[in-house]
């Protein structure tokens, strides 16, 4: 016959253990590239900064207004930039797109050498070296990537590498979307 203090610590491990499994069922079916974020649907932050390449160049928000952007968020010191980067050549034959990066807490020369060696296939760079403009994004880090529609809304957010499958399955149909007023 077991004792009381056996028994509730049966039931205690029991309990333990299904909390356990109820978590972990709720969070296996999640989609890790789709974190929540507090902009969809709403303005893109208000920023003010300079140009990767042209420093005097001054960028703001309001840049994103009138046309469809994808603002990628990238840095040298990211693994996964190297291998999602040569497919921004193919995206940015979209004419339909203005591709934006954000260089994200990098060192400026090792930001340069990343664009001379993988190539520049970006309409502009936001630098955000000291990772504000990113702390306003929501940025948990790199690679990111933001659809924002002509008024300068955040439209999606996708977390991890823009591969192939990501953009024609997830962004050219939002882009579709947003290119006929929804």
């Amino acid at each position: 016959m077991k004792s009381n203090s056996q028994v509730l610590k049966s039931v205690i491990s029991l309990s333990v253990f299904v909390v356990f499994v109820v978590i972990f069922y709720f969070l296996i079916g999640q989609d890790k590239t789709e974190l929540p974020s507090q902009l969809i649907d709403r303005p893109a932050p208000v920023f003010k900064v300079s140009d990767l390449l042209q420093e005097d160049l001054i960028h703001t928000q309001e840049d994103f207004k009138g046309k469809i952007t994808l603002l990628n968020v990238w840095a040298s010191w990211c693994p996964s930039c190297y291998s999602e980067h040569p497919f921004w050549k193919n995206y940015a034959e979209n004419k339909d797109i203005v591709l934006v990066g954000l260089n994200y807490r990098d060192k400026k020369q090792k930001a340069l050498k990343f664009l001379r060696e993988q190539g520049n296939y970006y309409d502009w760079n936001l630098f955000d070296q000291n990772g504000r403009l990113g702390i306003e994004f929501g940025v948990y880090g790199a690679p990111e990537t933001f659809l924002i529609d002509p008024k300068g809304k955040v439209r999606y957010r996708h977390v991890g590498v823009v591969s192939p499958e990501v953009y024609q399955n997830i962004f050219l149909p939002l882009i579709d979307k947003i290119k006929k007023g929804f």
